[in-house]
């Protein structure tokens, strides 16, 4: 059994471009919910979320809330190139120093936003890469608490893992290659991944998709792309061959009786009797091809024209 996840290729995007009813839904005009002057408007109950001891108590939220293109530009400024992804794909170093927003020309700090995407050094005052389209969404998907709350979270989030997956394909780092120490509580390289049983480190997942069982289209190779199409189909033939065997071994039967009995029947009533026949029905010839001559009792071989 196999099954696909959506995924949303922002590069170069001029805007959200799935924010359509046909999609993820269009915003409304009359929904601005909130401008660069009022960022705290957001979604605004983080501080309750764990108020009472009552983790994520959502019974007070409004609705999703979202108003693309609408947020602070000094914090971001579009949405993320190609050439900034490349960049970041560039950075041979999955981390340097503390795994934190303050590490240099690191492959995770930039692609997670907080390393700047043209340069590469850490706590940049903009955001990049990934960070930068949770901004850009301006609403739930600008909350912490809140963005997994949109649909288009998921779209992002597996992009952003492509873009990680190309940078595991390009490097193939060892999964002892993943950092040790330094990362916050619960992410350094031998911590447990939550939710998950069994348990799983984290290291443990420092490989490519090939090996976890996905694949991404937009990564596949001609050859790839032509087995994947062929896929289903395969499938299909895969279930109906035996069917397909026993039709096959039937006609070759069906074909191996008709001939022996073509042969019976040819010797049964072919030779002298099959010519008489064959007489009976012939038609006369009008003009004989080939001329006698009484001159010389022999047959001559001119065309009678």
């Amino acid at each position: 059994m196999s099954f696909t996840i959506p995924y949303w290729d922002w590069r170069d995007a001029q805007g959200c471009d799935v924010c359509t009813d046909e999609l993820m839904g269009d915003r409304s005009p009359h929904d601005p919910i909130c401008s660069a002057q009022a960022p705290s408007s957001l979604l605004g109950r983080a501080e309750d979320y764990s108020n009472r001891g009552v983790l994520c108590n959502a019974e007070e939220e409004g609705p999703l809330r979202r108003n693309p293109g609408n947020h602070n530009r000094k914090v971001v400024e579009r949405i993320p190139s190609s050439a900034e992804v490349e960049f970041a794909l560039s950075l041979t170093d999955y981390d340097t120093g503390a795994m934190d927003r303050s590490a240099n020309m690191s492959f995770r700090n930039t692609l997670e936003g907080f390393g700047d995407s043209q340069t590469g050094i850490g706590n940049s005052p903009r955001r990049g890469l990934h960070a930068a389209l949770h901004v850009f969404m301006n609403g739930s998907m600008s909350s912490v608490q809140g963005s997994a709350n949109d649909p288009i979270f998921l779209l992002h989030h597996a992009f952003v893992d492509s873009i990680y997956e190309q940078w595991l394909r390009r490097n193939r780092p060892s999964p002892s290659d993943f950092p040790d120490s330094d990362a916050p509580i619960g992410h350094n390289g031998d911590a447990h991944m939550v939710p998950f049983l069994p348990l799983h480190r984290h290291r443990d997942f420092f490989i490519s998709s090939k090996d976890l069982g996905y694949e991404y289209s937009y990564l596949l190779d001609d050859n790839q792309r032509l087995a994947e199409s062929m896929g289903p189909y395969l499938e299909v033939l895969q279930d109906v061959w035996p069917w397909l065997l026993i039709a096959g071994v039937c006609g070759g039967i069906l074909a191996v009786s008709i001939a022996a009995a073509v042969l019976t029947a040819n010797r049964r009533y072919g030779g002298p009797n099959v010519r008489k026949w064959r007489n009976v029905f012939a038609l006369p010839e009008r003009q004989p091809l080939i001329r006698g001559s009484e001159e010389t009792k022999h047959h001559n071989y001119q065309t009678a024209i």
